[in-house]
């Protein structure tokens, strides 16, 4: 978290394991306000703690955030978190984490906030679980961040620090990834008396005149790998800032990388104020990410907020758009069975009847099974096929070409066991598409690991230019 506290190094890496939490902690046990009784402490960060707690009244579990006592230097805090808590809490909405209560501990004064407990997992957790993720999947979970956010700005509440830890994902009974954002409010609640970031050519200062019984390491306004461009140089700010935060979270759960990253805090901010992004689909060739969706990423980290996507609404309706262009464009790049063209001086053929469009859809469909058939009764090991398809000249790179095609589509739309039926058929077609051993390594990556290695090793003997780097580095990984 960004004004003073260090950065955290990895936390939001796929492979990052965050380590357990120290001893108990003095509160547990205890009651808050007489109707809270504390359960475990379950985070803790810039703002403060996180605790599990049961409401005993209603005896439901609910999560109860405690904010450090050093903010309560500033007299001003205690009303203007008063304020956006009853902000937060009006948001109603199916994707926005419910404010049940608020208020202040007895003894000391500590602020607090009662919010819903949600069973699920962030979306940090997601990347390192499950990358990549299928890109309608993608689509969809961002799709609902986008929902919550439209009902946020509406209410002219800015989220301001927007990040994988503050979006959750739960399993329910007829949604498998339903979301929940958390933190409506709380980094606007700490941001009046923020310090500022100057611009001075391409260094940015830190202002000193702006801090006022705040001190720089006490003080959350943001995580710097998240901020956009404005935030990081004191700009007046408007909801786009939220969807900027949204465009390098985009970024990350589809490449497995931010966007911008450094150091300390001061080489983020300077890069995303500086520097344009890497495009996603060169930063992580390997990550099955469409055209269509690297525009919207690139438009969402402009540094001009007026070429970024102008409302939530806009971004969600974009995001929700983005499979079925993908889907588009692969059925355009798609190529014919036949380019045999028609002599000039045959005669127009007149319409025939249905039956012939049944028997073509059916001789298409019998070629497919017999491809998929051929696959299956492959060896194990694809090199010895590859050698003898080649010396008996078997192959079709046509039909492997819109086998590997449709089963990018499949992969896609999360469909594995279709998409490596058809890789499967693909290598039956030609043992010598490259692409289609390696994304069919990565299928078998989880479940086959030695025929994974098998068929990485075959894309990079056939492609080493494309997948010789790539290659080298996941068979480094595999045990």
């Amino acid at each position: 978290m960004y004004c003073g506290a260090p950065l955290v190094r990895g936390a939001t890496d796929p492979g990052f394991r965050p380590s357990q939490a120290p001893g108990a902690d003095s509160l547990v046990g205890t009651v808050i306000s007489g109707r809270f009784r504390v359960e475990d402490l379950i985070g803790q960060g810039g703002m403060g703690k996180v605790y599990r707690a049961r409401h005993l009244a209603l005896e439901r579990t609910v999560v109860l955030k405690m904010l450090k006592p050093q903010l309560l230097e500033d007299p001003t805090l205690v009303g203007r978190f008063e304020r956006e808590a009853k902000a937060a809490s009006r948001l109603n909405h199916t994707n926005v984490i419910q404010v049940l209560d608020f208020g202040r501990l007895e003894n000391d004064g500590t602020l607090y906030i009662v919010m819903e407990h949600v069973q699920g997992k962030d979306l940090r957790l997601v990347l390192r679980d499950d990358w990549p993720l299928a890109e309608e999947r993608l689509c969809n979970i961002l799709a609902q961040v986008c929902s919550a956010l439209g009902e946020a700005h509406v209410n002219n509440v800015i989220h301001r620090d927007l990040k994988p830890e503050n979006v959750m994902v739960e399993a329910r009974r007829d949604q498998p990834d339903h979301v929940k954002v958390l933190d409506f409010g709380i980094a606007k609640i700490l941001d009046a008396e923020m310090p500022r970031l100057t611009r001075h050519g391409a260094v940015l200062v830190l202002d000193s005149g702006t801090q006022k019984g705040l001190t720089r390491h006490d003080v959350v306004c943001g995580t710097p790998q998240y901020m956009a461009p404005e935030q990081a140089t004191g700009t007046a700010l408007d909801e786009r800032c939220d969807l900027y935060a949204l465009g390098v979270i985009l970024y990350q759960m589809s490449t497995g990388h931010l966007p911008f990253d450094g150091a300390n805090s001061m080489e983020v901010l300077t890069r995303h104020v500086n520097e344009a992004p890497v495009p996603p689909r060169q930063r992580q060739p390997d990550a099955p990410i469409s055209e269509a969706m690297e525009r919207l990423i690139l438009r969402a980290l402009q540094k001009d907020p007026a070429k970024r996507p102008q409302t939530a609404e806009q971004f969600r309706d974009e995001l929700l758009a983005v499979p079925e262009q993908a889907r588009a464009a692969s059925r355009a790049s798609t190529p014919t069975r036949s380019s045999t063209p028609v002599p000039a001086s045959a005669p127009a053929q007149p319409p025939r009847t249905n039956r012939v469009l049944w028997i073509a859809a059916a001789a298409t469909a019998a070629l497919l099974v017999l491809g998929v058939t051929a696959a299956m009764r492959r060896p194990a090991l694809r090199g010895v096929a590859l050698e003898t398809n080649r010396a008996a000249g078997q192959r079709d790179q046509g039909l492997a070409r819109a086998l590997v095609a449709q089963a990018r589509e499949r992969e896609g739309a999360g469909n594995l066991a279709a998409a490596r039926d058809l890789l499967e058929a693909a290598l039956a077609a030609d043992a010598n598409d490259a692409e289609a051993h390696y994304r069919l390594a990565d299928l078998l990556l989880a479940t086959d690991p030695a025929r994974a290695r098998a068929e990485f090793d075959t894309s990079r003997k056939l492609d080493p230019v494309r997948y010789g780097d790539s290659v080298a580095r996941i068979l480094k990984d595999l045990p």
